[in-house]
């Protein structure tokens, strides 16, 4: 059922670790040191739980992985993708070269500094995190309005919210503000859900069309637009309400609605149609994740027997994480000259990340009282993801293209 390929052969023109190749865009820097980050920060965690390690930086505890996963493993893959994305988008260059070498370093010392410097160590990795997003946001930005490109103004938005939720973050490790850090965390999670909802509506129908040959994935205009007016109306009411119980059964039937719009959605792709073609159906199995968790938050201010954080982790986990590595994949080869043919590290990368999403979810559920152990299994198949992905693609990303 499932055809997988042999690995494809080293490329001929140069094996040669290249800067001008690995900074020639946004995704080659980005997609490897944000799956290169997922795979070692969860690891960190644990270690700094069990008191093997210490988070020395300004962030502590639930804290620094809250953010981390967030500001630091996911909003870099995202800058990766966008900076591809709106030069393929306006055809005008995003950052490159120095400027995304640049970029490249601020993220990195953040990381660094929020891990281990203390003091005024620690306050200069905060000053190097807020400023990240902002600068990133211009690389789109700058290009998007040089093109008139006013379709995708959205992601410059999008980015700027998040911008402000980092420094929420930063206040609230500062004592500078009285919030709930959770709260914070779930309108960012809100806004990389927006993110999957558009792009996901606009790429899934079709790369599936594309690739079958015939127009049998259905993308719906008016149903993308309510859909977008509802994610949106999300996040407005997570910023007010956070992760409260106010209001709940009015919140739930706003969330079973927007999950039945989204399984509808899906339901026009014919996603059963991509079975056998890993690389396309690990896309709709991603995007599902998310009407998931958006009936998991429902049942929880419905008073069902499980935390709203279940259906954090489905979008984190399941949606998130896993329509990134889809995309980092599909991008990745496209954009360096290779087939997009997926080899069994590929086919191994989307089933590690659906069952990391499925155990952490609905092991948690069949058995609470193995909680660390499902934990522990879901966070290894995180790991394996991200780590065969970091490992597979550091020779394509930097390296020039090749052509086979």
């Amino acid at each position: 059922m499932q055809q997988t390929q042999t690995m494809p052969k080293p490329p001929s023109a140069s094996t040669a670790f290249s800067w001008e190749a690995f900074l020639s865009l946004g995704f080659r820097p980005f997609y490897i040191v944000g799956a290169a980050y997922a795979a070692i920060s969860v690891p960190l965690w644990v270690a700094s739980i069990i008191g093997f390690v210490e988070i020395n930086g300004p962030l502590e505890g639930v804290l620094w992985h809250s953010h981390e996963l967030i500001f630091g493993f996911a909003v870099a893959i995202l800058i990766g993708f966008l900076y591809t994305a709106v030069q393929n988008w306006t055809g005008r260059r995003t950052p490159n070269g120095l400027v995304l070498g640049g970029l490249l370093a601020l993220w990195l010392a953040a990381r660094v500094l929020l891990f281990v410097g203390s003091g005024p160590l620690g306050s200069l990795g905060q000053i190097l995190d807020l400023l990240f997003l902002p600068l990133a946001a211009l690389g789109i930005a700058i290009p998007l309005y040089q093109a008139k490109n006013k379709r995708n103004y959205f992601a410059v938005a999008l980015l700027l919210v998040l911008a402000v939720a980092n420094g929420l973050f930063h206040a609230i490790a500062l004592d500078l503000i009285n919030y709930d850090s959770a709260d914070v965390f779930l309108w960012a999670v809100d806004v990389f859900a927006i993110f999957v909802t558009v792009i996901g509506g606009r790429i899934i129908p079709l790369f599936t069309n594309n690739a079958l040959g015939v127009k049998r994935a259905v993308r719906n205009q008016r149903l993308e637009d309510a859909i977008g007016l509802g994610m949106v109306l999300l996040l407005v009411s997570d910023i007010y309400f956070g992760m409260s119980y106010e209001a709940a059964t009015l919140r739930a039937v706003g969330l079973l609605v927007l999950a039945g719009l989204h399984i509808v959605k899906m339901g026009l792709w014919r996603p059963q149609i991509t079975w056998g073609k890993p690389i396309l159906w690990i896309l709709p199995v991603s995007y599902a994740w998310l009407p998931i968790a958006l009936l998991l938050r429902a049942g929880a201010l419905l008073d069902a027997p499980w935390d709203q954080v279940l259906a954090i982790h489905a979008i984190t986990v399941g949606s998130i994480a896993g329509m990134m590595l889809a995309m980092m994949t599909r991008s990745a080869l496209g954009h360096s000259g290779r087939p997009l043919q997926p080899t069994w590290v590929e086919i191994a990368i989307y089933y590690l990340i659906v069952m990391s999403a499925a155990v952490r979810v609905f092991g948690i559920l069949l058995y609470p009282q193995g909680y660390f152990m499902v934990l522990g299994l879901s966070a290894l198949c995180w790991v394996g993801a991200f780590g065969l992905f970091t490992i597979r693609y550091w020779g394509i990303v930097t390296r020039p293209n090749t052509i086979f």
